[in-house]
Parts: C-alpha cells; structure tokens; sequence
C-alpha cells in the first residue's frame, strides 16, 4: 500500500472467466518512465501510450485476455474511445490515462465490454486492492506477483512493483508486463538512467522460451516534486531490488518449468561475447530439455556456445554444472553419470561456462523445456 494510489480488478468479461480488467488511480498527477518491447510489430497500447505519456499521468488501465496486438488503427482508436469514457467517472483528463494489455495477439478489445464495466471497476477502487489488480493482469500465470521495499530518505518512502509473465519470455524482454510504483519524488526526466539500468540488470537477465512479445510493457510512476537527495541511494537500491524479484518471479513461474538454471559465462574478451554465448545457450531447446531430464549432457552446452555467432576457442572452454567440472579444455573430465543425474534433479541448476580467454562475464535465468510447456502452447488461441 502506497498513500495516495488505488487499485481495482474485476472480471469484465474479457475472459470466459476470472478477473481481467484492473485500474490503478493516481490521487495527484504521477511521473512516468516507460520502456517497451524492441519487437518491430508492437500492440496498439504502446502506439497510443508514446502519444500522451509526456504529461502527468492519473490512471493506468490493464487487461489481458486480449493483447490489442496487429490490430490496426481501430485497435488504438478503440484506447481513446475508452479513455473519453472513463476519464469523466475519474474526473480526469482523458491524456492523464495510459492503458497496456496481454493476451491473445489478432483481436480487437471488447471496447463496449469493458467500458460497461468501468463504472464497478472505479467504485471497487482502494488503496489495498493491488491483490485485485495483480490477479486482473494475469494470463498464464499461477500466481499473482508483487513485490514491495521500503526505504529512507528525509522520510520513510515506498517501492512496490506487479508484474505478469510466465510464457513468451525473452530478454528483449517478454509476454510481460511490470508496474513499478513509488511515493518518492522524481522530477521528470531525471533518473532515467537509473531506470534503464534496472531493467536490464532484472527483466532482460531472464527467459523462458526465447520469444518477444508484441506486448512488452515496464512503467515506473513516481511522484512529482523536487527530489529527495538523501533518498536517492535508497532509492536506486530499492528500485533494483523490486524489479530483480519481480523478474525471478517471472522466471520460476515460466510456463510448465519444473527448473531454473543460472547460466553464467565467464573468462570473455568482451561482455557482449560472454552475453551473446549465454543467451544462446539459455534459449537453447537442447539445453533446456536436458535440464528438464536431469541429464548432464554438457555436449549440449558447448555446441550452443559455439554457435552463438562469436569466436571461441574450444581447446579453451571448460565446463561446470552443480559445482562440478565436467569438461576442461573442451575434452569430458570422467563423472559418476547417476551422481550427476540426482544433482542435475534438483529445482536449481547452475551452470558455467569458462571461455579461459579474458576477465568478462554475463549470466542470465532460464528454465527447463517441458511437456507441459508443449500443452500449454498448443491450446493457447483455442
């Protein structure tokens, strides 16, 4: 709970059931600080978002069930014809309303759905309702996802962060949508830096399955006023911490994962070797499905690395999953295969890979490949 926001979920009708429309209310005009998917095709609520998100913002509109994604300019049009008609009931400008959506990519919004819903979803608006939002914005997920830190400046001050994403995850970053919330003062425009820094040292250190969304959606509110400077430490700090949670969150609730890995390449020349080798190895169907039998079959590994697109010398590269080398210089070290297997059994798997040719590193979350990640995705539209 932050003093001054309010929150709400309710079941629209978006879905066939469940909640899936949620409203966060900002008493007084809030900062924004955006970062959205690098997939050239993008859903039409950053289309509209990029046009009114440079004034104070009031209100954040979510839905999933429906990603408004390749939806032309009806699909955007759609954004302003519900802002014109929630704006009133909230006594705001209709500029002051951003709106982001997941779901299903190809289908317009219900526009007339959701605007009969809107005026519950207002009247149902309290400061500890987030549990109601977070719940409202989830598609595959299996658990909300909020993470809150606190913090002191010349006063006490809050960070609280809700995310969704469990499927289509990749660093670019993912079916995923994050909401960072904050009652510290941020003048507009500063601290950008600081936010960009966040994002890639949390949600673009995780994947699941290698795919960028249409949808990819990070926005930070703060308040608006002259900043705290004996916060900002604290600030930075906390900010960090809630997206970095809020991203194993996302990862450990990948869609039908039974394991997280730790991929950690180090020994590079450069950080972009060391980066591109582990997400090459991270999204690999190989690699992932040999972590979700418990099979150290390294072999894996080091074909994925040496096809990452960088230069490696094999004679080089050594090999540790669990604590355990089991390659050096390229060539098998000899282990117990069962060993192995009842190491490689357990729900966090580590892996490094020693590249032995400088002093850079990268590593990144990934998880197993499953069945069910296979039965989940087959079915996802029908």
């Amino acid at each position: 709970m932050i003093s001054g926001i309010e929150f709400a979920g309710t079941a629209s009708g978006i879905k066939p059931s469940g909640l899936d429309l949620g409203l966060v209310f900002f008493r007084g005009g809030m900062n924004v600080f955006t970062l959205y998917t690098r997939n050239k095709v993008k859903a039409a609520h950053i289309l509209y978002d990029k046009t009114v998100e440079t004034g104070p913002v009031r209100a954040l509109l979510v839905n999933s069930g429906c990603a408004n994604a390749c939806t032309g300019k009806e699909g955007v049009n759609d954004l302003g014809v519900i802002a014109g008609k929630l704006a009133p009931i909230l006594k705001i400008r209709p500029a002051g309303l951003l709106f982001a959506s997941t779901g299903v990519i190809g289908k317009r919004l219900p526009a007339d759905t959701i605007i009969r819903s809107l005026p519950l979803l207002v009247k149902n608006l309290k400061d500890t309702h987030v549990d109601a939002f977070s719940r409202a914005i989830m598609t595959t997920d299996t658990y909300p996802k909020v993470v809150k830190e606190t913090f002191r400046g010349k006063k006490e001050y809050s960070v609280m962060g809700v995310a969704k994403g469990s499927g289509m995850i990749n660093p670019l970053f993912a079916t995923m949508l994050a909401f960072v919330f904050t009652d510290y003062p941020v003048p507009q425009g500063a601290l950008k830096k600081e936010f960009v820094h966040s994002v890639k040292e949390s949600f673009e250190r995780i994947t699941v399955d290698g795919e960028c969304s249409t949808n990819d959606t990070v926005m930070l509110f703060t308040r608006r006023g002259p900043e705290d400077r004996q916060g900002i430490a604290g600030f930075k700090e906390a900010l960090l911490s809630v997206m970095q949670n809020l991203a194993m969150m996302i990862v450990k609730d990948g869609e039908g994962a039974t394991r997280v890995a730790h991929i950690i390449v180090n020994g590079a020349k450069k950080k972009e070797i060391a980066e591109k080798i582990a997400r090459r190895i991270a999204v690999s169907p190989l690699t992932k499905t040999a972590f979700f039998g418990c099979d150290p079959n390294w072999g894996r590994i080091i074909a994925a690395a040496g096809d990452a697109g960088v230069s490696v010398q094999q004679s080089k590269i050594d090999i540790i999953l669990q604590g355990e080398q089991v390659a050096k210089n390229g060539v098998e070290v000899p282990f117990d295969e069962e060993t192995m297997k009842k190491m490689m059994s357990k729900k966090d798997i580590s892996v490094i890979v020693n590249l032995n040719d400088g002093k850079a590193s990268f590593d990144i979350y990934t998880t197993d490949l499953t069945y069910d990640y296979v039965k989940i995705n087959a079915s996802y539209r029908s």
